[in-house]
């Protein structure tokens, strides 16, 4: 597949311009839907004329509804969306990061979407379809799932789909996290991706910043247990990766603890640890559910997050232990081999 690239950038680029305009025009429909011909042209960055032009052949190919409150994609169109999606690395070259990324920190798999997720919104999305992509490769019947929250997981969730039905699939959150936005709460995330694919799901109805003597009173609690048992014996693990101060405000840390996390050189966040520039853990926020030495139990462990301003703290996490996937962007992924050159 990159040989073939390879060989359409030498002798036919004007070929692999033709398939990243009509890529963009679908993405852009997608996420946007219903959208109207002058926003695409802003969002593009084309000319009226060439944009009409894309949208005349995509709708005569029936990829693309037109109505009066704008364009949709078809079946047709989200299923070639979907197929084009498994292109992307070789059609903007971001396998090459890819390779660069994987050898610098030892990881198996390493998925870069093209853009900045820190400067483009879309991008994030583009994270989460191929986070939910990888996803649905990996599951199998009685696999447990554990998620974390945040917005690229959240993301995620809304990407998964229907298409797959697992009902003995089991997805837990990986700690407990209420009183984070709704929407990116890993209880919310956990519940929604088992909705989209018949599969079941237990919760952790509990805050995440909890004094230690008050997290040891739960754990005794019966169902909280279960719920527990079921976190720690996860086959897969999806996580997210935050800056640090970022994470730490959202989460409303204190204002000591805030002050110690920035004269420790805290950058990085993952499941309620703060790392330092080399990986080494600066603090820990109490908590109930999944701890990071139970994360060599785990089969299969992803991380996904995106943006140029989150090298650092992607860095700082990767440098701590082996994930057995990552999910980036390629603002990031620049970033990230910049820092390490």
């Amino acid at each position: 597949m990159d040989r073939l690239f390879l060989l359409l950038e030498r002798f036919a680029p004007e070929t692999l311009e033709t398939i990243q305009t009509k890529y963009q025009v679908l993405r852009q429909v997608m996420h946007r839907q219903p959208v109207g011909r002058r926003q695409l042209v802003k969002d593009l960055g084309l000319s009226e004329r060439a944009v009409r032009s894309e949208i005349d052949i995509l709708k005569e190919r029936g990829i693309i509804h037109i109505t009066q409150a704008g364009l949709y994609l078809t079946p047709v169109g989200e299923s070639m969306l979907q197929e084009i999606d498994e292109i992307i690395p070789f059609l903007y070259q971001t396998q090459t990061l890819a390779e660069k990324i994987k050898h610098l920190f030892n990881i198996p798999e390493v998925i870069v979407v093209p853009g900045d997720s820190y400067t483009d919104q879309l991008t994030r999305k583009d994270l989460g379809r191929a986070a939910a992509r990888y996803l649905k490769k990996l599951l199998y019947p009685s696999c447990i799932v554990a998620v974390t929250g945040g917005t690229t997981l959240a993301e995620m969730a809304d990407a998964i789909g229907s298409a797959i039905q697992l009902p003995d699939v089991l997805v837990v959150p990986a700690r407990g996290g209420l009183g984070e936005d709704m929407e990116q709460q890993a209880g919310t995330i956990a519940a929604k991706i088992a909705t989209a694919i018949g599969a079941q799901y237990r919760l952790l109805h509990i805050p995440d910043n909890l004094e230690e003597s008050t997290v040891e009173i739960l754990k005794k609690d019966f169902h909280i247990a279960r719920v527990i048992e079921s976190i720690k014996s996860s086959d897969i693990l999806v996580h997210g990766i935050g800056s640090a101060i970022e994470m730490a405000n959202r989460r409303q840390l204190t204002v000591e603890e805030i002050d110690f996390l920035k004269r420790s050189n805290a950058v990085g966040e993952a499941l309620r640890y703060y790392f330092d520039e080399k990986g080494k853990i600066v603090y820990e926020v109490p908590g109930v559910g999944l701890e990071l030495a139970d994360l060599d139990d785990i089969k299969t462990v992803i991380a996904i997050a995106g943006g140029s301003n989150k090298a650092q703290a992607i860095e700082a996490v990767l440098s701590n232990r082996q994930e057995s996937a990552l999910i980036t962007d390629e603002g990031a992924a620049r970033e990230i081999i910049k820092n390490n050159e």
